[in-house]
């Protein structure tokens, strides 16, 4: 027995799992990221706009 049928088997279990888990949840979870990162600064830019705002009319650092 040899280092390569040790290795073999693991190499072909992870390429299962690639190719069965990660490969068809990749889409979505990419998806979820992306809105997560644009939601995120959307509501960063508004509370920023609102925090200016004030600033603004209490004589404040802008």
């Amino acid at each position: 027995m040899n280092l390569q049928e040790l290795i073999t088997p693991a190499a072909k279990f992870i390429e299962w799992t690639f190719e069965t888990v990660l490969v068809p949840i990749s889409s979505p979870f990419n998806l979820a990221v992306i809105v997560l990162i644009v939601s995120g600064i959307a509501l960063w830019l508004r509370r920023q706009g609102k925090f200016t705002a004030e600033a603004r009319q209490n004589g404040g650092i802008i």
